[in-house]
């Protein structure tokens, strides 16, 4: 038994998976992420489906790399034996998913991976919900960048400067990006700042800590608290 080609392919440095329906009817794997360059491999939508059930999967930056399982399944299958042994450690549910035209469906998927793994157990549902909304918008938006908001007095705001038409990035990422925009201007700096390190940067609650100076185990309150504020802005509670 050996690896399947897609993820052979994938597991290069740099290369992302784009899903069916964006480039062309199959799932694509990149080089670099570079839509402009020819795919070095193709999938499925049935084995992209497959892929995202088995939690082989995980979103980051412009598309889909390897998760964690992911890797771990191209080596079995490299070396051979059961290519899903970790299944039994994965806790499956169905996640958002945005697509091309930055609509929103759902895919099955492992709970543990992504920005707000670590954080789930001491989350309501209210603030998971805001979270993944959240998160689902900036993966869409990053297209184009930067997509974090400069808190500097100069900065510029959306009404100032030029306006980004479709040649800078695709219409759906530009409505995406506006969408971050809206929420981490709603936030105002103090939560934005933690909403971006938490779920942008992925920083854990020890870094958090570090990063604005909190007292120890005070991380997740805080971001509990930006979470609920962000929830009362994308009106979920």
């Amino acid at each position: 038994m050996s690896a399947p080609r897609w993820m052979r392919a994938l597991a290069r440095p740099g290369a992302r998976m784009v899903p069916p329906g964006d480039i062309e009817a199959r799932a694509v794997v990149l080089p670099q992420g570079d839509r402009r360059r020819r795919p070095t491999s193709r999938l499925s939508p049935s084995r992209f489906e497959e892929a995202m059930r088995c939690g082989w999967l995980a979103r980051r930056d412009n598309g889909l790399v390897l998760s964690a399982d992911g890797q771990a399944a191209l080596k079995a299958g490299t070396r051979g034996e059961d290519p899903d042994p970790a299944s039994r450690h994965r806790e499956m549910e169905e996640r958002p998913v945005m697509d091309r035209e930055g609509h929103v469906s759902t895919a099955r998927a492992n709970r543990r991976e992504g920005p707000l793994g670590p954080w789930l157990d001491g989350l309501e549902p209210h603030q998971r919900q805001a979270g993944e909304r959240f998160i689902a918008d900036y993966h869409r938006s990053t297209l184009m960048s930067p997509v974090t908001r400069n808190w500097s007095p100069t900065a510029q705001r959306r009404s100032e400067g030029r306006r980004h038409g479709p040649e800078d990035a695709a219409v759906s990422a530009l409505a995406a990006k506006e969408r971050v925009m809206n929420a981490l201007d709603a936030l105002g700096p103090a939560f934005a700042r933690v909403i971006e390190a938490a779920l942008v940067h992925e920083d854990s609650a020890a870094a958090l800590e570090r990063r604005f100076g909190w007292a120890a185990r005070s991380g997740r309150t805080v971001l509990g608290l930006a979470l609920t504020r962000l929830a009362e802005i994308y009106r979920l509670v």
